[in-house]
């Protein structure tokens, strides 16, 4: 990962504002990199596992952003859940009332292909962040599910004092597996910045083990709701 910079950034360059980019497009460009590659910088961090673990697999990768410069690195994570469906894991994206310290979620409108969404979260020892997400869902011909929010503004989602607006950016492809009965699959590329000045090289650090944590809570979620059908 390399070592931290003594003193926090005070600026970075962001993705180009979500009207000007096709969120398919910029999903499919990164997941025809190759992970094995050298020239397309992917490291995996954390590999495929012989089998399942709280019924379910996931492989970490890992890379700089070399597109905008933006230096909170990009995070591809491929899963694998059993007992669950891809409208399930559609339906955590879209309400994510799992997050670890949530203190706020609201809907703040519907659009023709998703949503505008309001989240405010707060960690120990950590200023509280908020998020204002547009969501573009897509249910394709295929049976697929793709879903990306990314962090816009809204007018009804002005900045607040005290709480730092965080950036954020998921994108994902869902499907059932065709060769496993019952495993739900998706591939997600994930971006953040938490800002307030903390270091980026602690954020992209904690990225890999973050992820994991996510994906392992989600499943108990699912379980502890009743949607897991083993």
């Amino acid at each position: 990962m390399g070592s931290c910079c003594a003193r926090p950034r005070t600026c970075i360059v962001v993705s180009p504002p979500l009207e000007d980019r096709d969120e398919w497009e910029e999903f499919q460009r990164l997941l025809k990199e190759d992970l094995n590659d050298p020239a397309t910088d992917w490291k995996i961090k954390k590999d495929w596992a012989a089998n399942y673990k709280n019924d379910y697999k996931i492989r970490i990768s890992l890379k700089p952003d070399t597109t905008t410069g933006n230096p909170n690195h990009i995070l591809r994570a491929d899963v694998k859940f059993r007992g669950v469906t891809a409208q399930d894991h559609l339906d955590c994206l879209v309400t994510p009332d799992n997050l670890p310290g949530l203190q706020e979620l609201k809907t703040v409108e519907t659009l023709p292909d998703g949503y505008i969404k309001y989240c405010r979260v707060k960690a120990p020892c950590l200023d509280a962040r908020d998020h204002c997400w547009k969501y573009t869902i897509d249910h394709r011909e295929d049976g697929s599910i793709f879903c990306c929010l990314r962090t816009a503004t809204h007018p009804k989602c002005p900045l607040k004092a005290g709480v730092v607006r965080a950036y954020y950016y998921n994108a994902t492809l869902i499907t059932m597996s065709a060769d496993e009965p019952g495993v739900m699959c998706f591939t997600e590329f994930i971006q953040q910045d938490l800002k307030g000045g903390l270091p980026v090289c602690l954020m992209n650090a904690a990225l890999p083990a973050g992820t994991v944590a996510a994906n392992d809570n989600e499943m108990k979620t699912f379980k502890k709701k009743g949607l897991f059908k083993p």
